[in-house]
């Protein structure tokens, strides 16, 4: 008997620099991504995309929007996890769809399956951080380390009138989101830096707001000190916006923040929190894991990438360039994570016995 033929499974479509009615909710459901989603995408300009839809029965298998730039095409969304297997199918499909084409690139995506793919380059040039999030939050606090735990349960107590809500971005005053983003600003002058948040980005945050946030504010006594701003696409959270009032430093309202809003998530049924790429020591203790994006390069024929041999130079030294960066902030967290449990068992030893207790408090 002969094998059955797998290709014959999927049904390939496309819809040139078209982009169909029902993309944005399945963008949503297949993947689940901040960068691959109709909010997001729709910042920039979608004239001229064109869309690919693998289906396998009655559901959807792969969903890219594509651009075509002369010889090359170029998935727009990012983000979203993909198999080799199923990227190999669209080079194929899509080579023969777009003659005249030989090179295809995705960005910023999660890849498993790397040895499914031909004639393709493939390198890390950045990251996401993304906590699994269980079914209850009293998982979640059992999987936390017992010094965060700790922490966030003090800070909790010893805020006396703290309030606490979450909003759905469409309602909310977008004065509020300003304010948070006002204490971003004054946190980063506080440390002589310059906020990321300039008036394009304060415009793109609310925009995503309205389209799909949720808005979680801490107020004191009436004052709001501290706020977040997440949006959720299908069982994906991703978290925009965190800050708080550089006055209430020692009260650690920031992470604080970010903790609420977590177990607001779980509580909603996400099943992911995201919260990209940066600073990952710090989201550490949260439960992150760092999760690699890469470039993909995907090949007519091998001969293209001797052609393409200046921008493959390119990528290289950006992809190694994140990876030494990643590298030494490894090392960097091992060695202080080792002088802070040195420092714990040192100061417990010179305690009196009844008194001895591995605090080790977590510290912003």
């Amino acid at each position: 008997m002969s094998k059955p033929n797998r290709q014959a499974l999927y049904h390939p479509r496309f819809y040139d620099r078209h982009i169909p009615a029902f993309v944005e909710a399945a963008l949503d459901k297949r993947y689940g991504s901040l960068f691959s989603s109709i909010p997001q995408l729709g910042l920039y300009s979608l004239q001229n995309i064109s869309t690919y839809v693998e289906w396998k029965q009655n559901s959807i298998q792969e969903l890219f929007l594509y651009r075509r730039d002369k010889d090359r095409i170029t998935v727009i969304n990012q983000g979203m996890r993909v198999d080799g297997a199923e990227v190999q199918r669209f080079a194929d499909a899509i080579f023969q769809h777009e003659p005249g084409t030989d090179k295809l690139c995705f960005h910023s995506v999660e890849l498993i399956k790397q040895y499914q793919l031909r004639k393709k380059i493939c390198l890390p040039i950045s990251e996401d951080s993304v906590i699994d999030l269980p079914d209850t939050e009293s998982a979640y606090l059992a999987a936390l380390g017992r010094s965060l735990r700790q922490s966030m349960q003090s800070r909790l107590k010893r805020t006396q009138g703290l309030k606490h809500q979450t909003l759905p971005g469409s309602t909310i005053d977008a004065q509020v989101i300003e304010r948070i983003i006002a204490f971003n600003h004054a946190r980063m002058l506080a440390k002589q830096r310059q906020s990321a948040i300039d008036d394009t980005e304060k415009q793109r945050l609310l925009i995503l707001a309205r389209a799909r946030g949720v808005v979680g504010t801490i107020e004191l006594n009436g004052k709001l000190c501290a706020g977040s701003l997440v949006c959720r696409f299908g069982d994906d959270i991703f978290s925009l916006l965190n800050a708080h009032d550089p006055e209430m430093n020692k009260l650690g309202l920031g992470k604080l923040s970010r903790h609420l809003m977590i177990l607001e998530a779980i509580r909603s049924g996400a099943r992911r929190f995201h919260l990209l790429g940066g600073y990952f020591n710090s989201k550490r203790p949260f439960g992150a894991r760092r999760i690699p994006l890469y470039t993909l390069l995907v090949y007519r024929r091998r001969s293209g990438m001797v052609k393409d041999a200046s921008t493959l130079l390119k990528l290289l030294l950006k992809s190694l360039d994140y990876q030494l960066r990643t590298l030494i902030e490894h090392h960097k967290s091992e060695a202080t994570n080792k002088l802070q449990r040195n420092l714990s068992i040192s100061k417990v030893s010179v305690l009196p016995r009844h008194q001895r207790s591995v605090s080790g408090l977590w510290r912003e």
